[in-house]
């Protein structure tokens, strides 16, 4: 039923936009905001001195997205999570596989790899890895990179004022 709130949930999740969502109801006159949680940004770099960002949840404090070397246009797109009951807009392309709110499917990830589908890995950072596969040697990467962030960043942050 078009008029019911679960419609209404659904139509404020899929109405994304910029730095805030917003859903004006004209059935009920109400203002809907879901929380919004910052992307903090931490710029990292290996011992082969290759650097690398990756994009932090302020939800859940895990990294939730990854990429080699520098790209400003991705930081600005990747700014916030908005997260409500028990939905997170982003969940369909994040990393952290083990978020209890993750709902990405494997050609999403690769999406995220600028690949359409997974590679095999050379046969030493298989070894190294443990896994022949790309995506599934990112995915150890970006739960790896974790150990690296600064602890504040590790826990849960409080939803940003609008």
């Amino acid at each position: 039923m078009f008029g019911s709130l679960e419609c209404h949930r659904m139509i404020c999740l899929h109405l994304w936009s910029g730095n805030y969502i917003l859903v004006l109801l004209k059935q009920t006159g109400v203002i809907l905001y879901m929380p919004k949680y910052a992307t903090n940004w931490v710029d990292l770099k290996l011992p082969t001195g290759q650097e690398f960002a990756v994009a932090v949840c302020g939800y859940s404090g895990k990294v939730r997205h990854m990429y080699i070397g520098s790209d400003p246009l991705r930081r600005m797109l990747v700014q916030h999570v908005y997260v409500e009951d028990d939905y997170c807009q982003t969940g369909d392309h994040c990393l952290a596989l083990d978020c209890p709110l993750n709902r990405s499917e494997p050609e999403h990830l690769l999406h995220m790899l600028d690949m359409n589908e997974d590679e095999p890995l050379d046969s030493e950072a298989a070894e190294q890895w443990g896994t022949n596969s790309t995506l599934q040697c990112f995915l150890k990467f970006a739960q790896k990179a974790v150990e690296f962030l600064p602890e504040e960043l590790k826990k849960p942050q409080q939803p940003l004022k609008e």
